[in-house]
């Protein structure tokens, strides 16, 4: 029996032009000009394909013709085409400056982002397991930073936001979304990352974190970071389409779920991260936290 395999796309190239037929989710949006009306929800729609894509299929055909098609390298081809178009979404937000924060030279917060994944993992569907995506959301949240302000100035402040930034930057996957979130806040999405891969990640980060000691105005000052951490499973099989208004209310829940665990990291001691469980009382957590600080 032949070995089957699925390719991203199949194409018919001549000459310099090559166009092919991908299968995607539709956006559910209508498409006008030249003759083009809104089609079905799941849609196959004729789009040009880049250079890479074309490397990919021709690697693809090489293989099967040559006899010498593997799962895992069928695999990793597949994955290859899906990170390649990950990296060309963001580097696409990078290059609008407007979406970049000046002083640690992440990414600003936009409620986009999660949107912007799901459909790039839209071209994987075959290789997904179940269909399930999944997705990591980490908030970060710097200890004690307004006293650090309040006590040495917001010039060394700024010296630990850029460092925490660099920390991030460098543990991080050319895929994965850094995002200062506001003040010493900092978020991380973390695409293809299930629960497992979230707590080895923050494993390595908080490893690193001890480079965060300083000597300001003559006093040796550590600097600590809490975090929570929360996962999205996106289901392929019940999506019918992308509907940008649905996701962006799941990217908010997602963001509280990841709030909630961080506000029970701090309530905790600090110094530390937590997972999102929905059976914690998280709404308790937080009223008691208020009034810890409150007494401080």
């Amino acid at each position: 029996m032949p070995h089957v395999f699925r390719v991203p796309c199949l194409c018919s190239v001549t000459g310099a032009t090559a166009t092919a037929r991908v299968r995607i989710i539709n956006s559910g949006k209508k498409r006008t000009g030249n003759g083009m009306k809104h089609r079905n929800e799941r849609d196959r729609t004729e789009r040009e394909l880049g250079s890479f894509d074309l490397n990919i299929i021709n690697i693809m055909t090489h293989l099967y013709r040559s006899g010498a098609v593997e799962d895992g390298v069928m695999e990793t081809l597949r994955k290859l085409n899906f990170e390649y178009h990950m990296l060309l979404d963001k580097n696409s937000i990078l290059e609008e400056k407007v979406n970049v924060d000046w002083k640690t030279n992440l990414l600003k917060y936009r409620d986009d982002y999660l949107t912007m994944i799901i459909k790039s993992a839209s071209r994987i569907i075959d290789i997904i397991p179940n269909d399930k995506y999944m997705i990591s959301y980490i908030r970060f949240d710097i200890d004690n930073f307004s006293k650090l302000n309040n006590r040495f100035g917001h010039d060394k402040g700024d010296i630990v936001l850029i460092d925490l930034a660099n920390i991030l930057k460098t543990y991080s996957r050319p895929t994965d979304y850094i995002i200062r979130f506001g003040g010493e806040e900092f978020d991380v999405i973390l695409p293809s990352t299930d629960l497992k891969g979230a707590v080895t990640y923050l494993d390595k980060i908080f490893k690193n974190l001890h480079s965060l000691k300083y000597d300001f105005d003559k006093a040796d000052v550590r600097v600590t970071v809490s975090a929570g951490v929360a996962i999205f499973t996106m289901d392929f099989n019940k999506l019918k389409r992308i509907n940008s208004d649905n996701i962006k209310k799941e990217y908010l829940k997602l963001q509280k779920a990841a709030d909630d665990a961080l506000y029970d990291a701090k309530y905790s001691g600090k110094n530390q991260y937590k997972i999102f469980n929905d059976k914690i009382n998280y709404k308790e957590i937080r009223g008691k936290y208020a009034g810890v600080t409150a007494r401080i």
